[in-house]
């Protein structure tokens, strides 16, 4: 449970210089600053402010300050400035920019709390580059070489969404989520991640059970493939076929996949943070000894058993099914 922030007195709060209009008409204060601002302005953009702002005005003089009407924010000060700076600077934040994740995750939060509909899904469609519904675009995503105008990655990033997701009921993105926290190892899902500010990211309890039971059923999944694609080989379509005599036929490609998956499994573990999406460590060996068109096979199976596993994610965290549009 998080703790309660302490109380500041009123006198003690910061006023934000820019966020201080000397012809605003309503103060709106959090726990740490104090804002002079529009109502007019909140109101149009958000009908929980319209509805709240309307509210017959208290009398109570601790209710008043400079003479204007004063509403206690119970929100984070950081997320909430973050909303207000999106209401007046231009630009403060668009989707095809670069942008922390604390503004990102900030104004998630607060355009779910006051039903600013359009930022919420222009924010869910932002994280949806890292965190997509289809295979195809996990595949972009978990490329080395794409760069994203998102956020900078930190250490816990993936446990960190998760629980936006959960937080705000974006629920389209905790698959791919979910997903890229279960390629974590056993240890650092179990423990949580120290982030670069000294946050500990932590799946919730019931998230992180989940991300087990994926973790096993991906692993189970990966060893019965990279076990069973030698042998869907087909001398037809193999370009290595050499005809020794009427009786006997070599079939090369086939001895070198059996062969390589045999030493790869006899000295080698099957890493703890892998990703089977994006690689199949025995295939990734023995793909390129093989001639042309058998790893070509190959690879149009692989991509049969990954669309399977990735339409099978929700299924497996207990989640509805991928919502592409």
């Amino acid at each position: 449970m998080d703790e309660m922030p302490p109380f500041i007195d009123i006198e003690a709060r910061k006023r934000q210089p820019t966020l201080w209009f000397e012809d605003g008409n309503v103060i709106l204060t959090t726990n740490l600053s104090i804002f002079r601002v529009h109502r007019g302005l909140l109101s149009m953009n958000s009908p929980v402010f319209a509805d709240m702002l309307t509210l017959p005005q208290p009398e109570a003089s601790e209710d008043i300050l400079e003479g204007l009407p004063m509403v206690e924010i119970s929100d984070d000060d950081d997320s909430f400035t973050h909303l207000l700076h999106y209401f007046y600077v231009p630009r403060y934040y668009y989707r095809g920019s670069e942008a922390s994740f604390d503004k990102i995750s900030g104004l998630l939060r607060m355009s779910t709390k006051y039903q600013i509909d359009d930022l919420r899904e222009e924010v869910i469609n932002h994280l949806a580059l890292a965190y997509p519904a289809t295979l195809e675009k996990y595949k972009e995503a978990v490329d080395p070489n794409t760069k994203f105008p998102l956020f900078p990655p930190f250490p816990g990033q993936h446990f960190a969404v998760v629980a936006l997701a959960r937080q705000t009921d974006a629920l389209i993105l905790l698959p791919a989520a979910l997903w890229r926290s279960s390629c974590e190892s056993s240890q650092i899902i179990d423990d949580g991640v120290v982030g670069l500010n000294g946050t500990t990211h932590r799946l919730p309890p019931k998230d992180l059970a989940s991300c087990l039971r994926i973790k096993l059923k991906a692993v189970k999944s990966y060893i019965n493939a990279e076990t069973s694609l030698p042998s869907l080989l087909k001398e037809s379509d193999c370009d290595r076929i050499e005809r020794r005599d009427a009786q006997a036929r070599v079939f090369p490609c086939r001895g070198l996949a059996a062969s390589s998956v045999c030493l790869h499994f006899s000295q080698d573990i099957v890493r703890d943070d892998l990703d089977v999406l994006k690689h199949m460590d025995a295939f990734d060996v023995w793909g390129a000894l093989v001639c042309d068109a058998c790893r070509e096979v190959t690879g149009s199976t692989i991509h049969v058993l990954r669309t399977h596993w990735w339409n099978k994610i929700p299924e497996w965290l207990s989640l509805p099914p991928w919502k592409v549009e």
